[in-house]
């Protein structure tokens, strides 16, 4: 029997989807870059509790040595043919995915094949934690505000009976 899905009318008013976990930082998680971006890769909600595949933990490692070390805006052909280099196969479109899910967070942006840091207006160029906290406050702020506004209204609603 096949069953047709129902689909919420209010569905295509999803414009983003924000996920932040909130999370401990013990000591330890600050011993390697590994355990680090496993730690910013899962309260990002880029990886789930218990995932054991670490391709984004590695693409993050490879954009952010190219980035800070390097000094260098990658394009995801570069980062893939570099993954690979080190043994890890991985296709490109897995590789822009997990770039465009971290710019769809906000702290990273695409130009011209290129992917940068997506500095905050007011902060210096390469700062990340600046840059992710001025671009995510943003857009949950102004998610914010459209509930509360929903809520508001949605009292008075139920006031006015």
């Amino acid at each position: 029997m096949w069953v047709k899905k129902m689909r919420h009318p209010e569905a295509e008013y999803v414009r983003k989807t924000f996920v932040l976990r909130k999370m401990d930082f013990p000591p330890e998680v600050s011993l390697t870059k590994k355990s680090m971006l496993r730690w910013v890769a899962l309260s990002l909600g880029l990886i789930s509790e218990n995932e054991s595949r670490s391709t984004v933990i590695d693409i993050m490692d490879l954009f952010f040595t190219k980035i800070f070390a390097e000094g260098k805006n990658p394009g995801s052909q570069e980062i893939q043919e570099e993954l690979e280099g080190k043994g890890l196969k991985v296709s490109e479109k897995l590789v822009r995915y997990h770039l465009n899910k971290m710019c769809e967070i906000g702290f990273l942006s695409h130009a011209k094949g290129r992917y940068s840091l997506n500095p905050a207006p007011d902060a210096e160029r390469n700062d990340l934690a600046e840059a992710f906290s001025y671009w995510y406050k943003r857009e949950l702020d102004e998610s914010v505000n459209r509930v509360g506004t929903a809520l508001t209204k949605l009292q008075a609603a139920y006031e006015n009976k």
